[in-house]
């Protein structure tokens, strides 16, 4: 069987630092030369004995690792090193044990049957923040629709009254986001993991006992940032602490409420901590809260912010497709409900097929936790195994004419015919994002709010800009106009 040195290298990856220097210097560029690569893995040239790292960009191997072999795989160091700050060991970051017990928790949430519950404070959100425009005024566009959904999953997890509140901790989350993509691939992370992959491979060749324990304490330990360097790193810390005192504020409150047998909202928060185990009847710790609370927040908010603002983005470019847009939300008596979302069939393709173009996860990865086949080639434990939904979108023989902005790929005729893994804006497999059923429902709600008040008028080109997660480099530059 092949070997991972079998794997043929990406291209580039020159010089001392190899492909390290080419996802610092030009993170787009490097992952658009592996979109015109016929393999379906490349491993990549890293300065770091012993670190190895590949990337797949075939719908095969993405169901090898993501469903058929997933048991064999765990979220990435780096993507835990890079996320700790914020989400801790939330749903997003955790592994083992501990991750399945809190998806069996929160899954009952997020089912469709759940999102009713949720479709009112959309409605409601999205105009509050859309009736604050003023007609003619030119605006980045993806600082409101960022607005808009932070003042979402402001109500929906934990009935935050205004948004002024959501700001706060959107302000602060987005330095954090900032930091999480800024740091990955810097010297200072990558001694990080290679430290603790050299901990882990001491620890393997002993047996039970103390000398073992303290490996693997030492390991667990550097799973999360010792400190945070530089200015950077300062900015970060005053961010943290903005979102934990927030947050443990929060919790407390609706703790002693709920202890007083008070009545409190029927909110995302209010279920996490009524959330017992099936087994034991335990409930989460502050500590647990505090990361899912953050883990849902950011989730809630970055994907749908940042795919309503690529959305109207590629729309305004194809007036066919955007007076579509218009023609079904107009059609609507009034704001949409709950019972008009199925007829907003159009609305919801347009921003699956932003989300294709554009995925804000752009990148993520596993780790091998024990020997494993993908691909066809023999992987070690301790491999990263990265996955770009930006590359896997790009694929022409999955995706025809794979740059042009075309929501009709979504027609369920034309999805039945493609590879069920070659789409991955929420993930696959039993990590599949767990609001992913929230974040559809969200985005159609808030574009036919947006659509039956105002037309959009692109004013600049944008370009996306990778940071923790793809953003419009420019914002998406608009005029707003209203509509009579």
């Amino acid at each position: 069987m092949p070997s991972f040195q079998d794997i043929p290298l990406a291209p580039g990856g020159e010089g001392f630092l190899g492909h390290n220097a080419d996802f610092r210097n030009d993170r787009m560029g490097a992952l658009e030369r592996l979109t015109h690569v016929d393999a379906p893995m490349v491993r990549l040239r890293l300065p770091v004995p012993g670190v190895r790292a590949a990337i797949v960009k075939d719908p095969d191997a993405v169901q090898e690792i993501l469903v058929e072999k997933a048991r064999s795989f765990v979220k990435s160091d780096m993507l835990r090193f890079s996320l700790y700050p914020i989400a801790g060991e939330g749903l997003f970051t955790s592994n083992g044990e501990l991750w399945r017990r809190q998806r069996k928790l929160m899954a009952p949430m997020f089912q469709p049957k759940a999102m009713s519950a949720y479709a009112d404070d959309m409605v409601e959100c999205s105009r509050s923040v859309v009736d604050r425009w003023k007609d003619g005024a030119p605006m980045r566009l993806l600082d409101e629709t960022t607005r808009l959904t932070m003042s979402i999953a402001g109500k929906t997890l934990f009935d935050a009254g205004s948004l002024e509140e959501a700001h706060v901790l959107g302000e602060a989350l987005t330095v954090a986001l900032d930091w999480s993509g800024w740091i990955i691939g810097r010297p200072f992370a990558i001694a990080h993991i290679a430290a603790r992959r050299e901990l882990g491979g001491l620890s393997d060749k002993l047996g039970p006992g103390r000398a073992r324990d303290l490996l693997e304490g030492a390991r667990d330990r550097l799973a999360r940032p010792l400190f945070f360097p530089g200015a950077r790193g300062k900015e970060l810390a005053r961010a943290i602490a903005v979102l934990d005192d927030h947050v443990e504020t929060m919790i407390r409150r609706r703790r002693d409420a709920m202890a007083a047998g008070e009545r409190v909202p029927d909110d995302l928060l209010t279920r996490l901590l009524a959330a017992k185990d099936d087994e034991d009847g335990s409930g989460m710790t502050t500590t647990q809260l505090r990361d899912e609370v953050l883990t849902l927040f950011v989730a809630g908010h970055e994907t749908t912010a940042t795919g309503l603002a690529w959305a109207i983005y590629a729309a305004s470019r194809s007036p066919d497709i955007y007076a579509r847009m218009e023609a079904e939300v107009d059609a609507l008596p009034d704001d949409p409900t709950i019972d008009d979302a199925p007829k907003l069939g159009h609305c919801l393709r347009v921003f699956r097929e932003a989300l294709r173009l554009y995925p804000p996860v752009y990148i993520f990865g596993r780790d091998t936790e024990n020997d494993v086949e993908v691909a066809g080639f023999d992987l070690p434990k301790r491999t990263n195994v990265m996955m770009s939904p930006w590359v896997l979108h790009r694929v022409e023989r999955v995706w025809p004419n794979a740059l042009a902005f075309d929501p009709d790929r979504f027609l369920p005729e034309r999805e039945a015919s493609r590879h069920r893994y070659a789409y991955l804006p929420f993930g696959a497999g039993p990590r599949v994002c767990i609001g992913h059923h929230f974040a559809y429902l969200e985005a159609v709600i808030a574009l036919a709010v947006m659509l039956r008040r105002f037309r959009f008028e692109r004013a600049q080109d944008d370009v996306p800009h990778p940071s923790a997660t793809l953003r419009p480099e420019h914002g998406v530059r608009v005029v707003a106009r209203r509509r009579r």
